[in-house]
């Protein structure tokens, strides 16, 4: 289930930085960044820094993009759930 939520999770990433022309570009590789280290949670079990990144960005995104933050925390939520 949780690797179902995940999946989910990284489509509305996907389309919430699609949504977000004003995003910087540095912002923007760094979420695609953190996006690709996450599809890839199933063949590896070094992800001991992935949580960390996510909730950064969490607060980082905070006040200037709710939407990106809101989708970062609740990939950051199911990360925990499934021990990363």
């Amino acid at each position: 289930m949780p690797q179902q939520e995940i999946k989910e999770q990284l489509k509305a990433l996907h389309q919430a930085l699609k949504d977000s022309p004003e995003l910087d570009q540095e912002s923007h590789e760094l979420l695609l960044k953190i996006a690709d280290d996450i599809s890839g949670i199933e063949g590896s079990s070094d992800f001991s820094d992935l949580s960390d990144a996510v909730q950064e960005q969490v607060i980082r995104f905070e006040q200037e993009h709710p939407a990106l933050s809101a989708i970062l925390r609740q990939i950051t939520d199911t990360l925990g759930r499934i021990g990363v």
